[in-house]
């Protein structure tokens, strides 16, 4: 199903995979969160609200070109004597890429002491030349909309589990639900019930 779904709407089978994969993965941690009740409200729910409203944005935003159109105006006003096919990916990926190893230097710092510095603008550089090549790009609507329907599974699965962290489990409640306690009650009646009834007999 998630072949033919991935070939009939994105026009690939890989999407299929890929976004049939994000897809178990998630109903498979919502079904663990589902038996494990951490002690955290809404903890799929909200999440799966999250990643609808985070695949309806990036969906519609890279499915209508709107962050590449925005970046080839900025590459037109900036650099225009470059050829218009690698302008607005060049100002993407380096643009981004000096931002986010600027927010990962100071980010570094303030969270290592200072240690972490060299890692965290190392760290936002790499982030920043990925969201470059992301948004520089025009997929057109069907691309967008898979990349869309990606991003929505991969932000509710993080949301889940971000839930999960913050929750709290109550052991004594998720004993009660699957130590079998009626079970092992009933059997030991019967046993006392079967020797009232049949005492066993004295060894000579």
């Amino acid at each position: 199903m998630p072949l033919y779904l991935g070939e009939a709407i994105f026009g690939s089978i890989g999407w299929g995979i890929l976004l049939g994969l994000l897809l178990l993965a998630a109903v498979a941690l919502a079904a663990v969160i589902a038996a494990l009740r951490p002690g955290v409200q809404a903890p799929i729910g909200r999440p799966f609200l999250v990643g609808l409203v985070v695949g309806i944005v990036v969906g519609v935003v890279l499915g209508f070109n709107v962050t590449n159109r925005g970046w080839s105006a900025l590459a037109d006003a900036i650099l225009p004597t470059l050829d218009p096919a690698y302008r607005p990916l060049l100002v993407a990926v380096f643009g981004l890429a000096l931002i986010g190893a600027i927010l990962g230097a100071i980010g570094g710092a303030t969270a290592a002491g200072g240690g972490g510095a060299v890692a965290g603008l190392i760290g936002g550089a790499i982030g920043g030349v990925l969201l470059g090549l992301l948004t520089a790009f025009a997929p057109g609507q069907r691309v967008g909309a898979a990349v869309g329907v990606g991003a929505g599974l991969i932000a509710w699965t993080a949301a889940m589990a971000a839930g999960i962290a913050r929750g709290e489990f109550d052991t004594e409640a998720l004993k009660d639900r699957f130590w079998p306690a009626r079970t092992i009650e009933a059997t030991k009646e019967t046993i006392e019930w079967a020797r009232e009834r049949m005492p066993l007999s004295r060894r000579s």
